[in-house]
């Protein structure tokens, strides 16, 4: 924990335990539903192997829903904490996208907006988007499997076709938001990547609380003397 004495090389508690296994096993389920959804729908395999994929990624399913709700059954302060630093949009989050962050000049030099970016807390504006994104589309894409694979005979058939092409163009495009965005970005900032994804305390740097998280930095880590 950091305090109010707290030296510039200490470590500060940014990952719960419930947040990295949530995170891990999410990220993992994910895109294991999102290979075996593509080859069985793109690729045209034969019967037999349809049916074995089609069987795997059911099983992945089920785990990638029990996670969720695991995560907000087991650990609902965690959530709602996330939930929470999501929803919680004040001037700098807003301004965050008058430049998006710093990132076109820095990596594409392209002067777009002030140079200057917006303290941010928890999340910065955009990581706010796209979390509210993701966690919609982890449960949307829960509901819509279940129900595509035990509600059919209770829908009819145009809301099955919708239900059905929403899962998968649904999750491609989600996919590829992840693949070109989300992860390039957080390759940016190594310590929170380490920290999420590292065995053991999902612990970030002084330094890399200060220049991501500054507001969450003063009033969650320094004023309160505890992580949230």
């Amino acid at each position: 924990m950091s305090n109010t004495n707290a030296a510039p090389n200490d470590r500060i508690l940014r990952f719960h335990a419930p947040d990295k296994v949530f995170h891990s096993l999410n990220a993992i389920t994910w895109f294991a539903l999102l290979f075996t959804g593509v080859y069985v729908y793109f690729c045209n395999p034969s019967d037999e192997a349809a049916e074995m994929t089609m069987l795997a990624h059911l099983i992945l399913g089920a785990i990638f829903t029990f996670n969720l709700l695991a995560f907000i059954v087991l650990a609902p302060d965690r959530f709602a904490l996330i939930l929470r630093a999501c929803l919680e949009w004040d001037r700098n989050t807003i301004y965050w996208f008058r430049n998006f962050g710093g990132y076109p000049r820095r990596f594409f030099k392209i002067p777009f907006g002030p140079v200057e970016v917006p303290p941010q807390g928890r999340y910065n504006g955009g990581q706010k988007a796209s979390y509210l994104l993701f966690i919609g589309m982890v449960a949307a894409l829960a509901v819509t499997g279940w129900m595509l694979w035990i509600g059919a005979p209770v829908t009819g058939k145009l809301v099955y076709k919708w239900m059905f092409y929403f899962h998968v163009w649904g999750s491609i495009i989600c996919s590829v938001l992840v693949v070109c965005a989300h992860i390039p970005l957080a390759l940016l900032s190594m310590e929170h990547f380490k920290g999420i994804w590292r065995l053991g305390p999902g612990t970030i740097s002084w330094e890399a609380a200060e220049h991501h998280a500054p507001t969450w930095l003063e009033r969650d880590v320094i004023r309160t003397n505890i992580e949230k």
